[in-house]
């Protein structure tokens, strides 16, 4: 899923930051969640919500990778709240840096700004935009690519993970849109994992 229209210049700046820790499938993806939420929101900006998808990650580029899996928020197994506050702070910096080279309005941009500063680390959200944005990055932990990437991260089975996933929807997710999502999500990544198994690690 690219980006097209006016999102397609923040799209291509923003993609260069996405090669590390599956960013590069995850940022994406989570950009259609995104924009199949904001039909059923239409209080929403997507101003603000697309660029703030597309954006909320960046700043992992500025931690070291061997850190990057140290910051899973919610993560089952504990994480580094450090690591996720740094990629918070160096990402909303570069969606400045970033949304100003494109000449983005400047009230959306701090807007934009203060949502990828606690995207991962504030239980709560400051407004409908924000909830859409921490709901389209946490769905995508529901689709068959995380399940088949963050099994690993976990060190759990696929069935495992999506188990630990699927007792989290009430928890992680604002809104009911997001919810049916994942639920439609975990049913399809149980059906794509019984048609097509995860092999064995060697």
């Amino acid at each position: 899923m690219t980006a097209t229209g006016r999102y397609a210049r923040i799209y291509a700046a923003a993609e260069p930051y996405w090669q590390t820790r599956s960013n590069e499938i995850h940022v994406p993806e989570s950009y259609a969640l995104a924009q199949e939420l904001l039909e059923s929101c239409p209080a929403a900006d997507p101003d603000v919500v697309l660029p703030a998808v597309l954006l909320h990650d960046v700043g992992y580029m500025a931690v070291p990778s061997d850190d990057h899996l140290k910051g899973l928020a919610g993560a089952i197994r504990g994480w580094e709240p450090d690591i996720t506050r740094r990629h918070e702070i160096q990402g909303a910096a570069l969606a400045g840096e970033i949304l100003a080279h494109v000449g983005w309005d400047e009230r959306r941009t701090r807007a934009i700004q203060d949502i990828v500063d606690g995207h991962d680390s504030r239980a709560e959200a400051v407004s409908l935009d924000d909830e859409l944005v921490k709901d389209a990055d946490k769905l995508w932990r529901y689709t068959e690519s995380a399940v088949r990437i963050c099994h690993e991260w976990m060190k759990l089975t696929p069935d495992d993970y999506i188990d630990w996933v699927e007792s989290e929807i009430d928890a992680w997710l604002f809104t009911e849109p997001a919810r049916a999502i994942a639920r439609r999500e975990i049913a399809a990544s149980r059906a794509a994992l019984a048609a097509r198994p995860v092999e064995p690690a060697r």
